[in-house]
């Protein structure tokens, strides 16, 4: 019975289809349409099985983890699942799950362990790295392998904050390890050129042909890179070798999230360690090899990369699978590098695997080491060097995001501690290149200007883009430090990178509202007050205006102005509120809503505290009720005229007159009031 369409199926996107489809294949099994044996070779019905868990809607659990506990049971089914790391799986999905589906499980982790009597000769990795042939005997296969699972499950329980750390060992050839040398060798030369010429090599080339990992698991080429950043100023020729470094940086990162992809796609996983398997980027059959004609012609001569002069093939990269030097993939490549004899490849010795994996560092130690070293280079005076570093920066702050968790700032480990005062470092940092380029000198020119604004704007977007990515909201207290809390508030101040970026300003003071309550309240009153002026400037501005108004939208902007006039003390805005006030009650048919909102405006004016502000108001009603009401009006024949004063006239506004108007500290309130008719 075909069953590939329907196993396909169990991994789709949609919950519906991935039920359907798991029904289909339960129900052929509880009737014997099909038996176990027919699907025990399905690798990609394994693989969805435990991906089921991933998705967010995880509907029946329970019959995937007793389908999981069934196939278990079958010896080919136990080994193909243990292939796929379903044991690591299993164990962490543990804790997530309801305590009755965990005796589930237990039970299927058991027969994961339950290994058959005999066992076939195949050939396994042993700690140094080299191929040996495991023995036929359960006892001594079985502790190995459990032993093997009992440190890697003690590592994850004591080191939290990781998320990925190091990537499966690839050993090298004998003409990769002199390839490596001989660009490590010629990273520390005293020579600018030869530098030049090695980073260009590296990044067009070699971090092609090898897997990023390699240059992790034998760090010297990337230290050796970070050194290029150190030196003295970022102008001149060591300005130039800090724009190589970067970009080899840069090339590693790229390539390094590409393996992450590469490991993280369980239809890629395994971990059988073949010859030629697909943790390797050997990626070319022997027959094709066999089909390229080694003699010189001009289809041989044209390289998928140009830069590799003489190079007729694409290397089978820096896996250690290129059948050392007998490869012409190998000899050329050695040859750019200047070797003296293509044909001769100096012995470089056998590696010591055990100590080169102590030395390897995982992902996340790469990511802070290239920040820690990267951050210093952004009060460069370069544009084109900022931009740079900006870029490295961003492609480092997703592998920090991918490789290490929210728990670092919790874990008591020698890793999480370590990590988190590198952290803590990277922070301080960017807080103080961000007050770098915020407080430059006022009479540099025009360019300088120009050039620390963007740097400070593209700062800023990196500094919260980082927060963000590793550090939640309620550990912001305890761990952001004090330079960048001050350089956080700053950004939230700036009313223009607000009007330009405001969901980061918005992250921003999220922030400070966590590490710094004082300057939070600050923050808000100040922005009160910039509200407050900008509706006193768009009030005046539509009030004035021709043409037919939105009077509930005046006396809102009218409402915040008045809240404003301690601040801006604009008193002619008060005459505009007596004039709309007016204007509002006079009609026959008035609405009351603006009634209502437009007294309860002059009320807030009567009773302004501010002494200039109740003596200004009163001083524009007595001006607006002698013109009214004045002698003049007697040879006016416009209907309407005495009826600008009807807003004085309500009960609530003459109380607020003879109640607290005449007994008002202020002698000139007092007087204005008695004249009033």
């Amino acid at each position: 019975m075909e069953l590939s369409s329907l196993i396909k199926k169990t991994g789709h996107s949609l919950v519906e289809i991935r039920v359907r489809a798991l029904k289909s294949i339960m129900c052929k099994l509880d009737y014997s349409l099909i038996s176990v044996s027919d699907i025990v070779q399905e690798k990609m019905l394994f693989v969805h099985l435990l991906e089921w868990f991933n998705f967010p809607q995880v509907p029946m659990q329970e019959e995937v983890l007793e389908l999981l506990s069934t196939l278990a049971k079958h010896p080919s089914a136990a080994q193909m699942l243990r292939d796929i790391g379903a044991v690591d799986f299993l164990i962490h999905l543990s804790p997530n799950v309801e305590p009755r589906l965990r005796a589930v499980i237990d039970g299927t982790l058991d027969q994961l362990f339950h290994l058959p009597e005999l066992l076939p000769s195949h050939a396994v990795l042993s700690s140094h790295g080299q191929h040996s042939t495991a023995p036929t005997g359960v006892a001594s296969y079985k502790m190995p392998l459990f032993t093997c699972f009992i440190l890697c499950y003690a590592v994850h329980k004591s080191v939290k904050c990781l998320k990925f750390s190091v990537f499966p060992w690839l050993t090298l050839s004998n003409t990769d390890r002199h390839i490596l040398s001989s660009n490590e060798s010629s990273l520390k030369s005293s020579n600018p050129n030869l530098i030049r010429t090695t980073c260009e090599l590296l990044c067009d080339v070699i971090m092609q042909d090898f897997p990023a990992e390699i240059f992790l698991q034998r760090p010297q080429i990337f230290k050796n890179l970070l050194s290029l950043l150190r030196l003295g100023s970022s102008k001149g020729e060591a300005g130039f070798l800090h724009l190589q470094a970067l970009s080899c940086l840069r090339q590693l990162c790229v390539g390094l999230r590409r393996r992450l992809r590469f490991h993280q796609d369980p239809s890629f996983y395994s971990t059988k360690q073949d010859l030629v398997s697909q943790n390797s980027s050997f990626s070319y059959s022997h027959e094709l090899q066999s089909q390229r004609s080694q003699a010189s012609s001009p289809a041989a001569e044209c390289s998928p990369r140009p830069s590799v002069v003489g190079h007729t093939g694409q290397r089978a990269r820096g896996d250690g699978q290129d059948r050392d030097a007998g490869s012409n993939r190998s000899v050329h490549l050695v040859n750019i590098i200047s070797v003296s004899d293509p044909l001769t490849i100096p012995d470089v010795g056998v590696e010591d695997v055990l100590e080169l994996q102590f030395q390897q560092l995982t992902v996340a130690q790469f990511t802070v080491a290239t920040m820690e070293h990267a951050i210093p280079l952004l009060k460069a005076e370069s544009s084109h060097m900022f931009h740079r570093v900006l870029e490295l920066l961003c492609e480092a702050v997703v592998l920090l995001r991918e490789s290490v968790s929210e728990l670092v700032w919790d874990d008591g480990s020698l890793v999480g501690i370590e990590l988190k005062t590198k952290l803590h470092g990277c922070m301080e940092l960017l807080g103080d290149t961000l007050c770098h380029h915020e407080n430059y000198a006022a009479d540099i020119p025009r360019s300088c200007q120009v050039h620390h604004r963007m740097a400070y704007t593209g700062t800023a977007v990196f500094i919260i883009k980082f927060l963000q990515a590793i550090l939640p909201l309620e550990k912001a207290c305890d761990n952001i430090p004090e330079n960048t809390a001050t350089a956080i508030f700053h950004l939230c101040l700036d009313r223009t990178f607000g009007i330009l970026l405001p969901s980061v300003q918005e992250a921003a003071v999220a922030y400070l509202e966590q590490v710094d309550s004082d300057s939070y309240g600050l923050y808000r009153r100040v922005t009160r007050a910039a509200l407050w002026m900008e509706s006193t400037c768009s009030f005046l501005k539509e009030i004035q205006a021709k043409g037919e108004k939105k009077w509930f939208d005046l006396l809102e902007l009218a409402g915040q102005a008045i809240e404003g006039l301690p601040f801006h003390q604009h008193l002619p805005v008060i005459q505009e509120c007596i004039h709309m006030c007016s204007y509002l009650w006079k009609f026959e048919q008035p609405s009351p809503v603006l009634q209502t909102e437009s007294q309860k405006l002059l009320l807030r004016l009567l009773s302004h505290p501010l002494l200039q502000v109740r003596v200004e108001t009163y001083g524009c009603t007595l001006s607006l009720v002698k013109d009214c009401l004045g002698i003049q009006n007697v040879s006016r024949h416009e209907l309407g005229v005495c009826s600008g004063v009807t807003f004085l006239l309500h009960h609530r506004v003459l109380y607020e007159i003879s109640a607290f108007g005449l007994q008002d500290s202020a002698e000139k309130v007092i007087f204005i009031c008695y004249v009033t008719p």
